[in-house]
Formats: structure tokens, C-alpha cells, sequence
């Protein structure tokens, strides 16, 4: 039995489309912020590897280069959360010099804004769908560095005299325990005052920031 070849002439074999590129640029940083869009988008539970791969742009196996499950996912997503309270908190010390006073009350209205705008990011930071130990450094990396410049801006206060010589982290958990929980009454709706608005939401951040310093100052 024989084989006969077929003369294939120059350039008329079929080229094959060069298969789609892996990724371009850092693909981690990509899949991270698809997955933020779309958590806000729809919410924790139908986020997805696959939803985030379609988004960018990829193979629905490409992420897993980068995150081994969905949880490692939500740890990076939250990771960022952090990270931008920690950067807004560097912010306002920036903004107000000398000023652990209003250090604090800026810093309160720009964390009131974050929550707002990333709701359900703010669920997934707070909600408990994580752990809370060392399973995923980098979040609790950038959760820390978060309290350690709201711990600055007390410590700062504490060596002016502004602020009362009291435990730090316990003052400091106070005034996050407190704008946190006013951040969410406001994304839930809970408050019974006109605050529907982004100033008049400003306002009624500030009149209670004003009372928190009331609280912890030492006039």
C-alpha cells in the first residue's frame, strides 16, 4: 500500500491564528479589578473565576494561575479594600498637617465615602466570609498598615494634648467601631434622617465625627 503526498505550492497552506496571548501586562491586578466591578455589580455569591476570566479577556483557566479558588479571589479584592482605607487615611493626615483633630474627621468622611461606593466590598472586608487569621498575608497585611495610621493619628493627638491619654488601640478601635457603624447604617438605609444626598450625608458624618473627638478629646 502506498502513500501518494499532495504537492502543497508556497504560501498556500492555511496559517493557523496564533493562539491568544496568556496575558498582557499584570493580569493579577486585571482579574482583581474585574472581580471588584463585578461584585458590586451583582454581589458575593454569583462572583466566580470563570465571570471574572470572561471579563478580562481570558481563558476561564487563566486566573487560576493566580488565585487557587475563589476564596484566595475574595482575599485579594479584600486586600485591596483595605488598602484603599489605609491610602485615604494617609490622605487626610496629608491634607491637614499638624491636625490630629481633623486628621480624624477627614479621615472618617473619606471612609464613609468608600463604604458607599463599594458596598458590597465593604460585606465582604467585614462580613466574616473570610478568616481572620494568617491564611491570606497580604490581607492582613494591608488591614493592619490600615489601623496602624488611624493608631498615628491618635498617637499624634495623645503628644499634642489634643487627644486623652487612654489605651491607643482601644481609642482607635472606637473611632473605627464608630464611623464603620455609621457607614453602614447609611448603605443599609437605617437611619431615620433625611440623608439621601452626598452633602447632606457629608453633614451628618461630620456632626457625629465632631461628637466621637467630643468623646476622646481632653477639652
Amino acid at each position: 500500500m502506498s502513500v501518494q503526498a499532495t504537492a502543497i505550492k508556497p504560501g498556500s497552506a492555511r496559517k493557523s491564528p496564533p493562539p491568544k496571548p496568556y496575558h498582557h501586562g499584570d493580569l493579577r491586578r486585571e482579574i482583581l479589578c474585574a472581580a471588584r466591578t463585578l461584585l458590586e455589580e451583582n454581589n458575593i455569591a454569583s462572583l466566580s473565576l470563570r465571570a471574572v476570566a470572561k471579563k478580562v479577556g481570558v481563558s476561564h483557566t487563566a486566573p487560576y494561575r493566580h488565585f487557587k479558588d475563589k476564596e484566595s479571589l475574595l482575599a485579594g479584592v479584600a486586600a485591596i479594600g483595605f488598602a484603599e482605607i489605609g491610602s485615604q487615611i494617609a490622605r487626610a493626615v496629608e491634607m491637614h498637617p499638624g491636625d490630629p483633630a481633623a486628621q480624624l474627621q477627614e479621615a472618617g468622611q473619606r471612609y464613609v465615602q468608600l463604604v458607599m461606593d463599594n458596598p458590597q466590598c465593604v460585606q465582604l472586608m467585614f462580613g466574616g466570609i473570610l478568616p481572620c487569621d494568617d491564611t491570606y498575608p497580604d490581607l492582613r497585611a494591608a488591614g493592619d498598615l490600615a489601623f496602624e495610621r488611624l493608631k498615628m493619628i491618635i498617637e499624634e493627638g495623645q503628644s499634642s494634648a489634643v487627644f486623652k491619654q487612654d489605651d491607643v488601640e482601644l481609642l482607635a478601635m472606637t473611632a473605627w467601631s464608630c464611623i464603620h457603624g455609621l457607614s453602614v447604617l447609611f448603605i443599609h438605609g437605617s437611619l431615620d434622617i433625611a440623608a439621601s444626598t452626598t452633602l447632606e450625608i457629608h453633614t451628618f458624618t461630620k456632626a457625629v465625627t465632631a461628637t466621637l473627638l467630643n468623646g476622646i478629646g481632653t477639652g
